[in-house]
């Protein structure tokens, strides 16, 4: 079944009155696998447990990679991606907020952070120093090195292409607030 094919569904659940009697179902607004179900976006749910599982393999694989590419800057990749954002020539915290998808507070937060390793400049305007800009070419050269990996496994075109999906999906995921319900487990020792 292709996500095209795979229609509209919705959740229905049967009502259990105290007595134990069945009650015809009502509709309800679903949520986790099933909210993704009714958008017409995965058949079943083992097409969503391999999408879940593929997604957690490719990030078993490039966590590491951040971490390293972040240990050898010397920065977290949020505070590179405001010092990307300041070398771009965005001036002032709502820019770079508006560049990096991140509240005016959150990218106030990460300028001080940079302007305090030296890396940043707030007066009378925001600049990236000397130390920043060596910091932002030994990421670029770092960052060359992931994409030529990934572009060697997949392409240029595909690479691209799957740029901007993980980049939707993750826009998604944070705008729409989508969780599956997981169901706590009691553990006794």
């Amino acid at each position: 079944m292709t996500i095209e094919d795979a229609g509209t569904k919705s959740l229905v659940v049967p009502d259990r009155r105290a007595d134990g009697v069945v009650q015809a179902p009502d509709r309800v607004q679903p949520t986790g696998l099933a909210a993704v179900q009714t958008e017409q976006l995965i058949g079943d749910v083992g097409d969503a447990l391999r999408l879940l599982d593929a997604v957690e393999r490719v990030r078993g694989h490039a966590h590491p990679l951040v971490l390293g590419l972040q240990d050898a800057v010397g920065l977290k990749m949020p505070a590179a991606l405001v010092l990307s954002a300041i070398a771009n020539g965005r001036r002032n915290a709502e820019e770079v907020a508006d560049q990096v998808g991140t509240t005016a507070g959150e990218a106030e937060l990460a300028i001080a952070e940079l302007e305090g390793l030296g890396m940043v400049r707030t007066d009378p305007r925001l600049v990236v120093t000397s130390l920043g800009q060596a910091r932002l070419s030994q990421l670029d050269a770092l960052t060359v090195r992931v994409l030529d990996v990934v572009t060697g496994i997949l392409g240029p075109t595909d690479a691209g292409h799957l740029i901007r999906l993980l980049h939707t999906v993750a826009d998604g995921l944070e705008s729409a607030a989508v969780t599956a319900a997981v169901p706590q487990v009691a553990i006794h020792n």
